[in-house]
Parts: structure tokens; C-alpha cells; sequence
């Protein structure tokens, strides 16, 4: 038995089941007990969860089963009615479908103080720990599947609300087999052969010997999940030859197909595991809206709440569904440039606007901030859920733009080298702060070492970098005594304050990276040994640049710098300016000696700053002739590469799991005084609290001021700020 087919089952069973549960529980518990008898029974629910059993020699012992989500009240009302119908109990065993684990402490003190009774707890992990330890619970466990999870699993592909974003039936079940498959195929298999297998599966779907299908049958269900006007006869018939080997079964006399029994038997199975993780997603949804609400002093109603649940899932699946089509359009069209990391908010928005939803401001605001902790602090099933349908998504819409999906993706590069930025590196440096689980640029550079990426840095980041940390101790020092601090808070102070430290202690914080004698060294050494990131210089590559060339990047970018940093003095927007135009010149001119194509080549600009995305189309106004070739990329773009491309297979199972979904790049923002202000007084006020509980006060507060916060400012990044922080914030908040 299937432990998330029987876990599923259980979750579904409902007030309702009494009986169903009954039957289910005395089979686990005459193996444990042997014969149980009846031994009272009450009315008011019709003797559903009101029945008690005793084992037919011990009248010490008590069973109660029960469905009931309030257990603790449940056992309460079950002991004050032993009282009178079992005086002799000593002993009381509550079998609930529920999970209870640790908080059934307390209710187990309360009878044995008050009731002279000793509570033993049956919940849904005993169940499901025992389930295949006697054919008798096999059976039992099975026999509630096929009543409460077969048909569930079975109305999947019919129910259009599974897969929101997608507007016919077709789309949805090509989509959906994506997204039972692909996670669990061979990862060195190609895109091409995984796509069209799985879309073969699909039209095989509800086929077994008695119910065959014909092989024109097949491909005219598969030219239905994509757009006419091609030729997919070869693909599909090549998916058919290769699935005939296991999956699929072929009379070559008719030339008909149906899926072979244990294919049908896996299918029923990854429905199932589908279905119990997309609940999982669900309930954490719930929670979620449930605990912003009442953080925001917002009392919703039921119908209230399930909207906001509604809102936040279509929303999310809308988003999901963009990314994975912006990055197919990038791929394919060769303009890796055109894909840019993007805030949450304008995501958000489009998706309420596509389903046609106005919330209230309130409402908008708690919406959008469940979307955005639960992108950026989520793991578990409501991460994997997420992965799987973003990449779903993905290899969708490469499909649908394309046949041959492996052709495109391999044009890519495999290997190469990638410059940082520094508004890269520092997100780096603050998830020192955080747990192993919440170290999204962290992981996603991690990967890229593993695919064979190579990551340098040039001296002009790492000055970059090192002025950054003297900024922020100046900041420390000036808000320490009591001053007024003039601009935004710089980053890396903004995320010790946010992990609940005090800013007495950033000093000493920052001295994991640099000393005061030789500060830019000890960054570049801490750069190369603690992340592989080694220093590489471009200056002469960019200074090889063509005259007209190298005027027009220094314009674009000293303009952007003026925008962004006027309260710099002159010389130091030049500077930055320089580390720009560095950088990007660079790496274009390495690329004349790797006469590659655009998708080809090995050497990458990796940046979040918004105008490294424009110059491109910028320098079109300002040059004669076609400007070369963006090299810039997004670290979104990389992730998604990295998670579908033909390197995937480098990246383990246990990193991939700790991959971020998706980056949310809400804290192209930077921290005003005024919001770490705010945080002084929520720790001034309760610094008396045990620092965990500290820690997540701060949190709330922050996420509070965030779910009001304006619009971003043209220009690209200001500071590295608001998911950094989240992710900080979570990992100590909860820890």
C-alpha cells in the first residue's frame, strides 16, 4: 500500500465518515488488542464517533474512534462520559484520523490529573507507520482508498480548477501528465523525448486491454495539446515505439495502444501523491491567509477566507504560468537579455487582472504578501508542489513553441563563465544569517559550480562589496548614537537587524569576510574559498572596445547612476560606472573569440540591475549599424536553466530541492530609516523575550510595513534588500 494513497484517504475523511473510519480503525486494532466488544453507545450524532470499545478481556482498557478535528474537546467530553458507563477504566485509547502528534501533551495531563486516566493517541502517523506491517491493514488501508482517493485521483483531469491558468481541456491534461512525469524521469533523458512521452501517456489515459486505441486515435489527441498547423507524426510515433518496451502495450495486428497494468497502476499512484501534495499546498494557503489576517487585525469570514484562498492559488498558478512561458520565449527566441528577474508585484498584479478579480486594498495587501512568503519561504510539499508546476509550465510552453525542445535547449551553454555583480554577491553575504534551508543565491550558485560554471568576479565588485560593508558600519555607528541617517539603510545592515541582531554586533558580524588591514583581500579570499568565486579582471577586454561603443555604454550607465545614486559625490558614480561598463564590455568583447550564436555563448554577465537589461535596446538609438549581443542574464533565467536543461541531471536531488521556485525580487527597494526605526522600537519593547520569539516580532513587523510598500523606481537595483531579508527572518523567526 501506497503510504501517500493511504494518507490521502485518511485526510479526506470527514465528519460524515464515522463508520468508514470504525471499520478502518478496528482492523489496526485487533492486532494489537484482539476482539473488541461495545461498551456504550450515545445518541445526538446517530452513534457515529459516540461509540465505545473495550478489548472483550480487559475492561481497563477504552477505545473511542473518532473523525473529529476538535480531539482535545472530544476526549474530554469521552472521559467525563466514562465516569458513569466504564468506572473501571484506566486506560483510554483515542483512534483518530487526525494528525495530533505533540499537541495532545496537554490533554494528556488533564486526565491523568482530573480523571485518574492514562491517554494513548492513535492518530494519522500511527496509522500510516503500521499500514503495511499485516496484510488485514493492507486490505483495510486499500479498501478506503478506492472509496475516498479513487475517485478523486479519477476527477483530477476533469476538474479545471487543478490548472487554473490553462484554458481548454486539452491544454490542461498535456500539462498535467507533464507534471506527473517529469520529475520522475530519467534527468539525462532529453527535453523532446520526455514531452512527447508524457503527451503519448496522456492520450493513452483511461486505455487499458479492454479499451484500446487506435495509433491514429493518438495522434490526433496529441495534435490536440498543441498548436496546428506542424507535424508531430515522427515524435509521436517514435514516443510510442520507445513506451512500447514498458509503459504501453501494441497489438501490431489492429496498430492499437493502451496503457500496460502497471503503467495504470503507477499513473493511479502519481495521481494520488499529486493530489495529496496539491492538499498540502492548499492547507498551507489556508494557514497562511488565516495568519496575515489576524497579524493585520482582519476578521475574515468562512466565505471571506476561502475567496482570499482562491485568489492567492489562481494567482500563484497565473504567475507559474507566466514565468514558465517568459523563459520559453527567451529560449527560443535567443534573447536570454529579454528574460529579467521581476519584482512579485507587477506579477501579482496581472494575474488579478487576468482573472478578473478586484479585491479590496486590504484584502490586495494580504494577498500579496501570502504570495510572496510563500514563494519565498516555502519548503516541503508546498515547494515541490510549486517546482512541479512551474516546470510543468515550462516544458508546456517550449512545447507549445517549439517540437523540438531538446534542439533549443542544448544551444545553450554547457559550462562558461559567469561575472557577478556585486548586487549578487551581497544577498550571498546576508544569507550567512539564515538557515541551510533558506539560502536561495546561495543554492543557485551551488548548482552552477556543479553544472561546470565557472564564477569569477572582478576587483572593481570586490572595492564594491568592501565599500558596502564601510557603509554599513558607518550606519551602525551613526544610528547607535541616537543620529539621523540620510538615505536608504544599507543592505547588509538592514539584514542583521532583520535576523534580530543588535547593530552593536554587525562589526563583528562582518568580520567573517573582512579585517580591517587588508579588507579587499580578505573578500576575495573568503569569496573563492567559502563559494568557488574567483577574481578575474576585464579591463582589458572592455578597454579592446571600439571608441563609439564604450561612449555609448558609459552614457547609458552614468545616466542610470545619476537616477539612482544622486546623493553620491561625482567621483563615486564614476566609479560604479566604470565597474558597469567594465563588466559589460568585458564580456562582450571575450565573446568575439568564442564565435558562437546567441544562445552559444560561454561567457555571461550575471546581474539584477535593470539597466544592464536595456543597454542593448538603448545602444540601437545611439549607434550606427547593430549593437552586439546582450551578455547579460538574470539569475532567474539560470535557475530555470538550470532546473530543466540538459545539465539538470549534475544537480542532486537533495540541492535540488533546496533550489528556490522562483526569485522574488521585490527588494530592488531599499530599507528606509524609518522601517529600522520601527524594528529598534519592537526590540526596545520586548527585549525581555526569549531572542527566538524576538526574531519573529521583528519579522512581523517588517512583513507588515512591506505589504504596504510603493512601486518600485525605474532604473534597476537600488539595494539589495526585501527577499534576502525574508528569508532571514523566516529561518530565525522559526526556528
Amino acid at each position: 500500500m501506497h503510504r501517500d494513497r493511504f494518507e490521502l484517504a485518511l485526510k479526506q475523511l470527514s465528519a460524515h465518515d464515522g463508520t468508514l473510519f470504525e471499520q478502518l480503525a478496528s482492523a489496526f486494532a485487533v492486532l494489537e488488542f484482539g476482539e473488541l466488544r461495545t461498551v456504550a453507545s450515545v445518541g445526538g450524532d446517530g452513534g457515529k464517533d459516540a461509540r465505545l470499545f473495550s478489548p472483550v478481556d480487559d475492561d481497563t482498557v477504552i477505545f473511542q474512534y473518532s473523525v473529529t478535528v476538535d480531539f482535545s474537546g472530544k476526549i474530554l467530553r469521552t472521559a467525563e462520559r466514562l465516569k458513569k458507563t466504564a468506572p473501571d477504566a484506566r486506560e483510554l485509547v483515542y483512534v483518530t484520523s487526525q494528525q495530533v502528534g505533540t499537541k495532545g501533551d496537554d490533554v494528556k495531563r488533564r486526565l491523568r490529573k482530573e480523571y485518574k486516566l492514562s491517554l494513548d493517541i492513535w492518530d494519522r502517523s500511527w496509522f500510516l507507520d503500521r499500514v503495511n506491517m499485516h496484510p488485514q491493514t493492507e486490505e483495510a488501508a486499500e479498501s478506503l482508498a478506492k472509496i475516498k482517493v479513487d475517485p478523486l485521483a479519477a476527477s483530477a483531469l476533469g476538474v479545471s480548477s487543478v490548472l487554473p491558468s490553462l484554458s481548454t481541456s486539452e491544454e490542461q491534461e498535456a500539462a498535467l501528465f507533464l507534471e506527473l512525469t517529469f520529475g520522475d524521469e530519467d534527468r539525462h533523458k532529453g527535453l523532446t523525448k520526455v514531452g512527447f512521452e508524457s503527451l503519448v501517456r496522456a492520450a493513452l489515459r483511461s486505455t487499458d486491454s479492454d479499451n484500446r486505441v487506435t495509433r491514429e486515435v493518438v495522434h490526433e489527441r496529441v495534435r490536440a495539446m498543441l498548436p496546428a498547423g506542424r507535424e508531430y507524426t515522427e515524435l509521436v510515433d517514435s514516443a510510442l515505439k520507445r513506451l512500447t518496451k514498458g509503459a504501453i502495450r501494441h497489438w501490431s495486428r489492429t496498430d492499437e495502444f493502451c496503457l500496460s497494468h502497471d503503467a495504470s497502476l503507477l499513473l493511479k499512484d502519481r495521481m494520488t501523491s499529486y493530489a495529496l501534495i496539491r492538499q498540502k499546498f492548499r492547507e498551507e494557503v489556508r494557514n497562511r491567509v488565516t495568519e496575515i489576517s489576524i497579524t493585520e487585525n482582519e476578521s475574515l469570514s468562512a466565505s471571506e477566507l476561502n475567496s482570499a484562498c482562491d485568489l492567492v492559488e489562481a494567482a500563484l498558478d497565473r504567475i507559474l504560468l507566466e514565468r514558465g512561458k517568459s523563459f520559453a520565449d527567451a529560449l527560443v527566441s535567443s534573447r536570454v537579455s529579454d528574460y529579467q528577474s521581476e519584482s512579485l508585484e507587477p506579477l501579482i498584479d496581472r494575474a488579478m487582472r487576468d482573472k478578473e478579480r478586484v479585491p479590496s486594498k486590504k484584502a490586495r495587501q494580504i494577498v500579496s504578501y501570502v504570495i510572496s512568503s510563500i514563494v519565498n519561504n516555502t519548503a516541503g510539499a508546498a515547494r515541490d508542489y510549486m517546482r512541479g508546476r512551474l516546470e510543468s509550465y515550462t516544458l508546456f510552453s517550449l512545447l507549445q513553441a517549439t517540437p523540438d525542445v531538446q534542439k533549443t535547449v542544448v544551444k545553450l551553454f554547457s559550462g562558461g563563465v559567469i561575472w557577478l555583480d556585486a548586487n549578487l554577491i551581497l544577498p550571498i553575504l546576508a544569507e550567512e544569517l539564515a538557515d541551510e534551508e533558506n539560502r536561495s543565491f546561495t543554492r543557485l550558485l551551488e548548482a552552477a559550480r556543479n553544472c561546470s560554471i565557472s564564477l569569477r568576479v572582478t576587483s572593481g565588485i570586490v572595492e564594491e562589496i568592501s565599500s558596502h560593508m564601510r557603509r554599513s558600519l558607518a550606519y551602525a555607528r551613526v544610528a547607535g548614537q541616537g543620529m539621523r541617517w540620510d538615505g536608504d539603510v544599507p543592505f547588509l545592515a538592514a539584514a542583521h537587524a532583520a535576523s534580530g541582531r543588535d547593530a552593536a554586533a554587525l562589526g563583528s558580524w562582518l568580520e567573517n569576510f573582512r579585517g580591517s588591514e587588508q579588507p579587499l583581500e580578505d573578500v576575495a579570499d573568503y569569496l573563492e574559498e567559502v563559494h568557488g568565486i574567483r577574481i578575474q579582471e576585464l579591463t582589458d577586454e572592455a578597454d579592446a572596445a571600439g571608441v563609439e561603443l564604450r561612449g555609448a555604454v558609459q552614457e547609458i550607465w552614468y545616466e542610470a547612476r545619476e537616477r539612482r545614486t544622486n546623493k553620491f559625490a561625482p567621483a563615486t558614480v564614476q566609479i560604479l560606472v566604470n565597474h558597469d561598463v567594465e563588466c559589460y564590455l568585458g564580456v562582450v568583447q571575450r565573446r568575439k573569440r568564442e564565435n558562437k550564436g546567441p544562445l552559444g555563448f560561454n561567457s555571461w554577465w550575471l546581474t539584477l540591475d535593470g539597466t544592464a537589461f536595456k543597454v542593448n535596446e538603448l545602444l540601437k538609438r545611439r549607434l550606427v549599424g547593430d549593437p552586439p549581443l546582450s551578455p547579460v542574464m538574470s539569475p532567474d533565467f539560470l535557475l530555470r536553466y538550470l532546473e530543466i536543461g540538459p545539465a539538470r541531471a549534475q544537480v542532486s536531488k537533495n540541492l535540488r530541492s533546496e533550489l528556490p521556485v522562483m526569485l522574488d525580487l521585490s527588494f530592488l527597494e531599499g530599507v528606509s530609516p524609518h522601517i529600522m526605526q520601527v524594528v529598534e522600537q519592537v526590540r526596545d519593547e520586548h527585549k525581555n523575550l526569549p531572542g527566538r520569539v524576538l526574531r519573529r516580532k521583528i519579522r512581523d513587523t517588517i512583513n507588515r510595513l512591506k505589504s504596504a510598500r510603493g512601486r518600485i523606481a525605474e532604473g534597476g537595483v537600488g539595494l539589495v534588500e526585501q527577499e534576502v531579508l525574508e528569508s532571514i527572518q523566516s529561518a530565525n523567526g522559526n526556528s
